[in-house]
């Protein structure tokens, strides 16, 4: 018995450590940060993607829109999703946290299509640690690397 909850604990481990989502107050956040000489960081992260809009007064922004072609995703990947997102800056540095991503729906509501309801178990901050969410989760912060690494960035720690 011993040995199974050591299991399950590293396997939680691991699993946490394998992707940049985090859960808090069951709401599922994404942050990375980039290092990067350019200092036009916000004009760079506009011109990434025609679907992502940057307010350059409170360095925030919005993905509209946003289609994540996700082999053997989940079936919610096939819907296109909105997401909000805000950048910090130190040094050399941004920091991008990604927030509030809604996947469309078929009804007049996307209330019950927030990332959240797909990958957190049901009422907790605690993701699943199916083969299958962590698929989705990879899948998802590749690519929103795509959308905010700007050209001769690289990935780092904030």
């Amino acid at each position: 018995m011993k040995k199974i909850v050591i299991l399950l604990f590293l396997t939680g481990i691991s699993f946490a450590q394998n992707h940049h989502f985090k859960a808090e107050r069951k709401e599922v956040t994404w942050q990375m940060a980039f290092k990067t000489k350019q200092t036009d960081i916000l004009n760079l992260i506009d011109k990434n993607h025609t679907k992502i809009s940057v307010n350059k007064e409170d360095n925030s922004g919005s993905g509209h829109s946003l289609q994540c072609d996700c082999k053997k995703g989940g079936w919610y990947f096939e819907q296109s999703f909105n997401l909000n997102f805000t950048v910090e800056f130190k040094e050399d540095n941004y920091l991008v946290t990604v927030s509030e991503i809604i996947f469309d729906g078929e009804g007049e509501t996307n209330a019950n299509n927030r990332l959240e309801n797909y990958v957190l178990r049901m009422g907790q901050n605690v993701f699943h640690t199916t083969e299958k969410n962590l698929i989705n989760l990879n899948c998802l912060e590749a690519y929103f690397i795509k959308l905010f690494q700007i050209p001769e960035s690289e990935i780092t720690t904030f």
